[in-house]
């Protein structure tokens, strides 16, 4: 009776060790449960707090839209100055206006930011914020001002650039065209119809949208208002130019010259202008504008100026300014310049391809063996300025198949030869005892927009090589546009709620679960 009532004992304390121990087992997995689900919950919880901070994104889109190109990024990292981008909205409505353009503007900005510390920017809505947008002075709802303070000779300098909404994306060619044949580009258009409002002008064109151009735009803003050594290009007016000009232009501001406008008739030329361009008046300079001119070249005694002339088939004679490109060596001939080998001209003899470009121009262009489609250019030749000083390059010419062809003739279907030789089509000529310049073009069409636009010529990068080896700006990036078009994937903003919520409590919770399930299994063991 007595081992009986042992061998009770003894199994009631085996029975209480074994609970025991299953006891300590469920304990020590449910607080291994409970400590990976606060770890995970804490980690969800940090990690957000830091990426609402420091954003990560990764461009998953198929046109990679909100990808800075690695051109960009190299001349944005080596910025060193502070740069504050304002833009004129709240973050919301900006993204939402002209989805997905806005979108991917505000990306790209961001973008810019974590690259470069230095690149700050913020989001003001105008109605809540008037004081700040009237320190602005002319800004516009959806406006986006690049600023910086730099010091240059020991003076603190402001450089600001403003974008408008419209200047992030590119329009179809009807649309500018149909501007242009009203007198209007996008700017002014704004300015007279729109209270100079471009966010307007989008809605009223915005099925005319082919490409974004924010990237050109944000990258030719930065480096116009960090540049130490701004150049600045004129255009002379009021002649009744024949040549507009338009798009070169917009491919000098884009590599970040500051381009403007004097009426020649009206003003001086501005002291800071490094290099006057005179496209193709209709009539001749008189001679107070001469004088201007050679006031701007002698700079007072310093030097160190040019001015780019082009000439153009349809312009009456230009004696008064002739004289002054006769100082540097230079004049324009008679009659057009045309070819006689077919594959040296395209659709007529006088819409020539010039394939022989100067070293002086070659050494620094990105095409090794360019082609510039020129039409109806006059002959620009060199004259005896008895000036031993002057260093004259002609820049490209004609094959020795060239010849010039009176222009009448052409006029009315006909074809009388003046001279057959090889042509000049554009010229340099530099005083080296004073620095001072002149370039002259036989014709303005090699730098308008239909020609400059065809990606099989180098119209584009011969007129940037010249202008950056005329004012020795360092050769700066070139960006072409982006097409948005591609379907790729995004996530929206209710997704990203959805995977924020999904990471910190939805999938902690289910670790909760499973550990709660194994516990339960176990203790049924």
């Amino acid at each position: 009776m007595a081992e009986k009532k042992k061998d009770i004992s003894q199994s009631k304390q085996k029975a209480k060790g074994g609970l025991g121990r299953r006891l300590g087992h469920s304990a020590l997995s449910l607080t291994l449960t409970i400590v990976v689900i606060a770890a995970v919950v804490l980690v969800n919880v940090v990690v957000t707090m830091f990426f609402d901070k420091y954003p990560l994104s990764v461009d998953m889109t198929g046109d990679k839209r909100y990808t800075v190109s690695e051109k960009s990024l190299e001349y944005v990292r080596k910025i060193d100055t502070d740069v504050k981008v304002t833009v004129f909205s709240d973050e919301k409505t900006f993204e939402n206006f002209n989805y997905p353009y806005n979108k991917q503007a505000a990306e790209l900005l961001k973008n810019y930011c974590r690259e470069n510390s230095r690149i700050s920017y913020r989001f003001v809505d105008m109605e809540k914020n008037p004081d700040i947008a009237r320190s602005y002075g002319e800004v516009n709802e959806m406006d986006i001002v690049f600023e910086t303070q730099t010091t240059v000779d020991g003076k603190k300098i402001s450089r600001t650039r403003r974008i408008g909404v419209a200047d992030l994306v590119n329009f179809d060619d009807r649309l500018v065209e149909g501007l242009s044949n009203s007198g209007f580009n996008i700017e002014s258009y704004a300015r007279k119809n729109l209270d100079g409002s471009q966010a307007q002008f989008l809605q009223y064109f915005s099925q005319y949208i082919a490409s974004s151009s924010a990237e050109g735009a944000f990258t030719s803003a930065l480096m116009t208002v960090t540049d130490p050594k701004p150049v600045y290009i004129t255009f002379l007016t009021g002649r009744n130019e024949l040549g507009e000009l338009k798009y070169m232009r917009s491919l000098l501001e884009a590599n970040g010259y500051n381009v403007s406008d004097v009426d020649i008739t009206k003003d001086d030329i501005p002291e800071n202008t490094d290099v006057a361009v005179i496209g193709a008046p209709r009539t001749d300079y008189m001679q107070a504008d001469v004088d201007k001119l050679e006031r701007f070249l002698d700079n007072g005694g310093k030097g160190h100026k040019q001015i780019v002339f082009f000439s153009h088939a349809a312009q009456a004679e230009t004696p008064l300014l002739n004289k002054v490109l006769n100082k540097y060596g230079l004049t324009v001939g008679e009659g057009i310049v045309c070819e006689s080998r077919q594959d040296m001209y395209y659709n007529q003899p006088y819409y020539t391809i010039a394939g022989e470009v100067s070293e002086y121009l070659l050494s620094d262009m990105e095409s090794k063996k360019p082609e510039l489609l020129v039409a109806q250019s006059r002959p620009v030749e060199t004259v005896d300025a008895g000036n031993s000083s002057l260093d004259i390059y002609k820049l490209f010419s004609s094959s020795d198949s060239g010849f010039t062809a009176e222009t009448n003739a052409l006029v009315n279907g006909e074809t009388k030869t003046l001279k057959n030789a090889k042509q000049c089509y554009a010229a340099l000529s530099i005083d080296q005892s004073t620095g001072a310049g002149v370039a002259v073009f036989g014709t303005s069409s090699v730098a308008e927009d239909q020609f400059v636009a065809y990606g099989q010529y180098a119209n584009k990068d011969m007129l940037l090589t010249l202008f950056n080896k005329m004012t020795g700006k360092t050769p700066e990036i070139k960006i072409e546009p982006k097409i948005i078009a591609a379907k790729g994937f995004e996530i929206s903003q209710a997704q990203k709620n959805v995977l924020k919520w999904t990471f910190i409590f939805v999938l902690p919770l289910i670790a909760a679960v499973f550990g709660i399930v194994i516990t339960v299994r176990r203790k049924r063991r």
